[in-house]
């Protein structure tokens, strides 16, 4: 049996899956990965050695600081990021393709786990039978089909999420097996294994924290140990609980001059303009928790880039809405595992209720995140609300008011949920499959974000539809005026679009809102471009030779001020500037035909290429 369910498990992922791997990367794809200096740089992983330095790096590279936390506190998931890159470069065929391994291994990994504590419970014996087969295939096929797990799959980044899970799996399984080992030297090897699985884990994703706190619970929950014991057996995997408070305490020391500051600490991810309030974030992931069970049971809505509101007060309509939903849920599955002890089918569905409130407490409780929802962070937790999904089916099956009925109707629903899933899974991945689809999804839920629509008019722009571009980049602007990058792209669409004084006064608008514009050779170049195209030939010049005092080898700098010069009539200036270009890559047409022009004018012979250099004939 468990050899059919991991190939039903391995043929659903990949039917859901398979056809997605060429899909453009997107968002934090290009922050963490693509455009991220540290993450292509091997050396990077030396941080411990200079550990201060690195922690501070992005700073004077202008750079967020988070790409160093992040690449510190989870190095194990940039490591495997880092292979796909060595064998394949940027190409997101392979980084997909171990994202859909890494999802049916999980899948696999909570058939096996779900089976192990039902059969090892002390009253597994009173189970009905064929429940210890259901309940397990039941919620690893509706954890494989869900359309939420598009975000820790599709979304090559979020490998963080579906690695971590991973390890958090596999440090369950082998501890609860080394409960049961036949002798003391295999129980040490079981024991040892958790142990590395669980360390790697933490240096994947900070979530994973929580594993010992989980062991020690489902013991107590499942086995029925007595607290003072679970602690005991789990101390060793209890005692890596520091690993992730002690580097986040470290990496806020190294940024804080060696001094402990523990709102630095707390605020380490969130690391904008104003941070945002410890107890506004706890009121306010009391609703975003709720809106994570309601995704999990009813998957509609999914998106990108959520808009929460932020919440202050517990006695807001909406908190004490969200509050009472999951105050009822708690109560409920708890009272009726005080009410059946004996059935382990209770103990699995409150244990599972418990799962999903223990895993979502690091990003909805203990640090405040800037992100206030995101829908990967369901990943780990929606197992234990599959679990009890799967229990509640089971006690359908066996249903004594209409036993026939009852035994064909459960196992009839969790297909129809599981198929159902499944085609909401490929709706959602359809979303995924261009730049534009993705972000267009994303603008019609969050349209009040100016992010959104920034993304959405680069990959108008990158499409080469700038017209839409700019509506999107304006939009933009319009929600947040102090937007650079979305100015900086508004002005290069413009320009592309033969509207050099809009153009200008775009890049003029971004330097007034933000002195350091000005210093930033990219955009002192799209300034150049604008006055050159509204004919402020001598300003342009200028502003390129600038650029040119400080980069002496921007090979658009020199092809831009040898144009301006041409236009001047100044065709020896501007055939020295061609000329280096020539010395700085390896010349294409376009650039001889410019040097040929150049040259034509100025009545001199004409230069050809051969094999590896410029030379005159």
């Amino acid at each position: 049996m468990s050899g059919i369910l991991a190939v039903a498990v391995v043929a659903l992922c990949a039917s859901l899956y398979a056809w997605t791997v060429d899909f453009p990367m997107e968002f934090d794809d290009f922050m963490y990965m693509v455009n991220n200096p540290l993450f292509k740089d091997a050396s990077s992983f030396n941080y411990p050695s200079r550990f201060v330095e690195f922690a501070n790096l992005p700073s004077g590279m202008r750079l967020d600081p988070d790409l160093a936390t992040n690449f510190i506190l989870r190095p194990v998931a940039y490591a495997s990021f880092h292979l796909n890159y060595m064998f394949d470069g940027f190409n997101p065929r392979w980084f997909r393709v171990i994202n859909m391994i890494i999802h049916a291994v999980n899948s696999a990994l909570i058939f096996a786990l779900l089976s192990l504590l039902i059969r090892r419970s002390p009253v597994s014996g009173r189970l009905p039978q064929g429940s210890s087969i259901f309940i397990p295939a039941t919620a690893a096929l509706l954890f494989v089909a869900h359309p939420l797990a598009t975000e820790s799959v599709t979304y090559i980044i979020q490998r963080f999420t579906s690695l971590g899970t991973l390890f958090y799996l596999l440090t369950l399984w082998l501890y609860f097996n080394s409960l049961h080992a036949a002798s003391q030297s295999h129980r040490w090897m079981l024991r040892t294994s958790a142990l590395l699985l669980l360390v790697l884990g933490m240096m994947t994703k900070e979530c994973v924290f929580t594993a010992p706190i989980m062991a020690v619970l489902i013991d107590c929950l499942l086995n029925g140990t007595r607290l003072v014991l679970a602690l005991k057996r789990a101390l060793p995997l209890l005692l890596c609980l520091p690993l992730i408070p002690g580097l986040v305490t470290l990496i806020a020391m190294a940024r804080n001059g060696g001094q402990f500051k523990l709102t630095s600490a707390f605020n380490i991810v969130n690391s904008i303009d104003q941070p945002i309030d410890h107890w506004h974030y706890i009121v306010t992931q009391i609703t975003v928790v709720a809106a994570y069970l309601q995704r999990i049971v009813w998957p509609s809505g999914l998106n990108l880039d959520p808009e929460w509101p932020l919440h202050f007060l517990l006695l807001e309509t909406p908190v004490l809405l969200a509050l009472a939903g999951l105050v009822t849920l708690s109560a409920g599955v708890w009272w009726v595992w005080r009410r059946k002890r004996d059935d382990v089918r209770s103990c699995l569905a409150f244990a599972g209720v418990v799962w999903f409130f223990v895993t979502v407490s690091i990003s909805s409780g203990l640090v405040p995140l800037p992100d206030l929802m995101a829908d990967h962070r369901t990943y780990l937790p929606s197992i234990g609300i599959f679990a009890m999904i799967a229990c509640l089916l089971d006690r359908l099956r066996n249903w004594s008011w209409q036993p026939m009925i009852a035994r064909r109707l459960a196992p009839f629903l969790a297909v129809i949920c599981i198929t159902a899933l499944s085609c909401l899974t490929c709706l959602r991945n359809e979303v995924w499959r261009t730049r534009i689809s993705l972000w267009k999804d994303t603008a019609a839920k969050s349209p009040n974000k100016y992010r959104v629509w920034a993304n959405l008019g680069s990959a108008y722009s990158n499409f080469g539809n700038d017209d839409e571009a700019v509506k999107c980049f304006r939009q933009s602007l319009r929600i947040e005026p102090r937007a650079g990058l979305s100015s900086f792209n508004l002005s290069n669409s413009l320009l592309r679009l033969g509207r050099p004084q809009e153009s200008l006064e775009a890049a003029t608008k971004m330097i007034e809102l933000n002195k350091e514009a000005a210093t930033q050779p990219d955009v002192v170049y799209t300034v150049g471009l604008g006055l050159s195209g509204v004919g402020r030939h001598d300003e342009a010049i200028a502003v390129f030779k600038r650029i040119l005092e400080v980069i002496p080898h921007h090979i658009n700098a020199h092809k831009a001020v040898a144009m301006v010069y041409r236009k001047t009539n100044k065709h020896q200036q501007a055939l020295e500037h061609y000329r280096t270009v020539a010395k700085l890559q390896p010349p294409d047409e376009d650039l001889l035909a410019d040097i040929r022009n150049t040259e034509a004018a100025l009545n001199r012979p004409a230069y050809s290429i051969d094999s590896t250099h410029f030379k005159l004939r």
